[in-house]
């Protein structure tokens, strides 16, 4: 009969097991979840970009175009110039938070997850597994103490 490894080595052993798989565990929830943190940052960047865009067009056409409608709303309604230029500039700060608005939204569509399945499913199998050894473990030392004989571990 081949030598009982004692309890302390198989403790270690055990140890050494969850120790595997719990960094299996990780490196695959890290695989699965790179491409989402991909996408993330890619709408990020479109938020960054929209931003960017929503200020430095606002900063140009905003008062090219805000000057350009108080000189239509002065002589149309024929307003002074200072309530002129005060509509141009509002009607202006409109239509730009709209186009933000647009872009923000868009970018708010490209940030879609969904949960890391396959590693869900991995940790559920290692969790049962382990489960599955613990028990087996509690049986045969159930069956040692009974017994007074060491049960044969199987290799």
């Amino acid at each position: 009969m081949a030598e009982q490894p004692d309890i302390a080595e198989v403790i270690k052993n055990i140890q050494a097991d969850v120790t595997t798989i719990v960094k299996g565990e990780i490196e695959l929830a890290k695989a699965e979840l790179m491409p989402q943190a991909k996408a993330a940052g890619i709408g990020a960047g479109l938020f960054g970009a929209a931003a960017y865009l929503g200020l430095s067009g606002a900063a140009v056409l905003f008062s090219g175009l805000a000057f350009w409608l108080s000189l239509g709303f002065q002589s149309w309604f024929q307003l002074d110039l200072l309530p002129a230029l005060t509509l141009g500039f509002i009607v202006m700060a409109v239509v730009f938070f709209l186009v933000a608005g647009l872009l923000a939204l868009i970018g708010k569509s490209r940030m879609t997850f969904t949960p890391p399945q396959a590693t869900q499913a991995s940790v559920e199998a290692s969790v049962t597994a382990v489960k599955d050894a613990v028990a087996k473990g509690q049986a045969e030392v159930g069956a040692l103490s009974l017994t007074g004989k060491r049960p044969e571990i199987e290799q």
